[in-house]
């Protein structure tokens, strides 16, 4: 096999200086590419979490992480879910422990994590084509905080896996939105419902 390979164009930087590590965090509009708030797994590797952790092993790993959500996985490395740091922080760990009669430190991810089957699920190619404002539009509709996006898999046509999620607290933080701090908002479609102005 005679393949061609050709050499990428090579920068000169040295009148630079300096540069940026990191991509800065942009504002967006409600007209921007829905795509720009994927969380996509194809780009950033994110760490999971075994569905037999314990509650208080997984609070450390998301603060270690710096992160609002871990994807939960079984044995075999399926996605079961997603944790969220406020259902390991918030009342949900508590209730659930005192429904099981268990303390804190013997709950399990398993007990508190939301299943796939409760999330909302988007295909890929859909957000590639929506807008933010479509974004806007399907989480008031779905009353969740984070949508699963799936995507093709070019290996087994027919199915698809999970490429990424988008999570409502970025969308409202990158469209630089002005939220009503009186207003004490525990999903996303309480947080637009107190979005002064918005859409």
């Amino acid at each position: 096999m005679n393949n061609v390979f050709n050499a990428l164009p090579v920068r000169d930087l040295a009148r630079t200086g300096t540069l940026p590590t990191a991509k800065p965090l942009s504002h967006i509009t409600s007209e921007d590419s829905a795509v720009h708030l994927l969380t996509d797994f194809a780009d950033r590797k994110l760490s999971m979490l075994n569905s037999d952790m314990s509650v208080s092993e997984a609070r450390l790993w998301m603060k270690l992480g710096d992160t609002p959500f871990k994807v939960v996985e079984n044995q075999a490395g399926d996605c079961l879910g997603i944790l969220a740091i406020e259902d390991v922080n918030g009342e949900k760990a508590m209730s659930m422990a005192h429904r099981q009669g268990v303390t804190l430190k013997d709950l399990r991810v398993r007990d508190i994590f939301r299943p796939v089957s409760e999330l909302p699920a988007i295909h890929y190619r859909d957000l590639r084509a929506a807008t933010v404002g479509d974004l806007v539009s399907t989480f008031r509709e779905v009353h969740e905080e984070y949508l699963l996006v799936l995507d093709d898999n070019r290996h087994e046509p027919g199915h698809a896996y999970l490429r990424g999620l988008v999570c409502a607290r970025e969308l409202v933080q990158r469209l630089d939105m002005t939220i009503d701090l009186d207003h004490r908002a525990t999903k996303f479609y309480e947080i637009v419902n107190v979005v002064q102005g918005g859409f």
